[in-house]
Order: structure tokens, then sequence, then C-alpha cells
């Protein structure tokens, strides 16, 4: 063999053979990651699966309660204004059990408020102070709740009662006209007709419709003598 030979055949290229073994362990180390990968990915798709139908569910319960409190509300109003203050009483019921099964403002005062409306027009008395109790306690920073419940102990003829939480409410609500005439008559059911001719005179400055009001009020017609003078 002569030296030309021998560069000719050191110049070759040198072939690299990969083995089947070398193929088959790749292919199974991409399946063994495709393994690990897999339950991962369906784990979340379930879940985010999961979160989507709880949420709808939720919206629908809500949705669902939040129109049967509206529905059971307006036949409350309706009824109150036909006077069937009884049939108002289990609507007002309904509406307030719905509206707890909700998430949003699941205690709504208002109903709780003409619930006890409903309750004093029945003349179920008892069930109309523990109403107003509820709502004060739920929202002491509305004066319509002292109002109507100074209106009860008036009706069950409690003027001290009365006395007392327009006393107490008017420190925070001074400028509330029905609870200086609610006053009113509770000094006048007390025989305090000077107190109670001043906050007569008060709650018709704050509202002068309320005079009339009170020529319609027995218990005030000797004050509105004082009131005139």
């Amino acid at each position: 063999m002569n030296n030309n030979d021998t560069s000719n055949q050191s110049q070759e290229p040198i072939e690299t053979v990969v083995s089947d073994s070398n193929i088959i362990d790749e292919s199974e180390e991409l399946d063994d990651a495709d393994a690990v990968q897999a339950p991962t990915n369906k784990g979340l798709r379930i879940g985010c699966m999961t979160f989507c139908i709880a949420v709808t569910v939720l919206f629908l319960w809500v949705w669902q309660h939040q129109s049967q409190f509206n529905d059971n509300y307006r036949d409350a109003l309706f009824l109150m204004r036909n006077g069937e203050h009884e049939k108002a009483i289990e609507s007002y019921q309904k509406a307030i059990k719905n509206k707890s099964r909700t998430i949003f403002f699941k205690n709504e005062p208002s109903a709780y408020n003409n619930l006890g409306q409903a309750y004093m027009f029945a003349g179920q008395f008892t069930e109309a102070v523990d109403t107003f109790k509820k709502v004060i306690q739920m929202n002491p920073d509305i004066p319509e709740g002292y109002v109507n419940f100074a209106t009860v102990y008036l009706r069950m003829n409690e003027p001290t009662n009365a006395r007392e939480i327009c006393l107490h409410a008017l420190q925070s609500f001074p400028d509330i006209p029905l609870l200086h005439y609610n006053l009113s008559i509770a000094y006048a059911l007390t025989d305090e007709p000077t107190k109670s001719a001043n906050s007569l005179k008060k709650a018709v400055t704050l509202n002068p419709e309320l005079k009339d009001f009170a020529k319609q009020e027995g218990s005030l017609q000797h004050v509105l003598q004082l009131l005139n003078d």
C-alpha cells in the first residue's frame, strides 16, 4: 500500500453509529416526562371545572332567593296599601326568609321595619316591639326604627316607654320631626302639657304638615291651644 492510499483512507468521514438502544432510552424518558405532567394538567382542569360549576350554582341560588324576596316584598307592600295586614305579615316573613338565604345584605332592615309596621297595624304589639328592637340592633343609625318603636308603645298606651325612646333617639337625631311629634304625644299622655307643647312646636317647625296630624290626635287637642297662644 502506498502513501496516497493511506492518506485517502484517513480522509474518509467517520460515520457515527447510533444504536437502537439509545433511541429506545430517549423515547422512554419522554414518555416518563409526559406521564408526570399528564396527572398535573388533568387535576388543574378538574379543579377549574369544579370552581366554575360551584360559582354557577351559587349564582343561581342567590338569584332565585333574591327574586323570591323581591316578589314577596312587592306583594306585602300591595297588601299593606289594601289594609290586609295579616296577609302582609306572611309575605314579609317569606321575603325575609328568602333574603336570609342570599349572601349580599341578607339582613335587610327595611323588610324588618315594614314587618314591624304590619304587626303594629294588625294589633300584634308584642311582635311589633320585638321586630323594631331587631331593626335598631341591625342598624342603629336610622331614625325610622326609633320612630316606629315609640309609636308602638304609644298605641299600647305606654307613654313612659315611648318618651324614653324619643329622648334617647333625639340625642342622635335632633332634627327628626316625628320623634318630636311622638314625644309631644307621650308628654300629653303623662299630663305634661307645657313639655308637650314645646315638643309639638319643634315638630311643626321641622315639618308644618304635622300640625294637621295633631288636629286629628285626641291627646293633643288641649296642647294645640297652647301652641296657638
